[in-house]
């Protein structure tokens, strides 16, 4: 019981740290590990490159470290 209710404490806590994000760095970050999508296909749908993808979404990961740590 202990176990399910930390695992959902924990869930809550990450969807409050991504609904904090900025609004394109969490449709990025969502896309890539929710979605399934990679960074190429990503940047197709976005119309930009893979490497402005990818920084968006090490600057999510970067913000969710700092959010969830407060």
């Amino acid at each position: 019981v202990e176990d399910h209710v930390y695992r959902r404490i924990m869930y809550q806590k990450l969807h409050k740290a991504i609904a904090q994000l900025p609004e394109i760095q969490r449709r990025r970050l969502i896309l890539y590990y929710f979605g399934g999508y990679t960074y190429e296909q990503i940047a197709e749908m976005e119309g930009c490159k893979h490497p402005a993808i990818i920084k968006s979404i090490r600057a999510a990961e970067k913000n969710l470290k700092i959010l969830l740590h407060e």
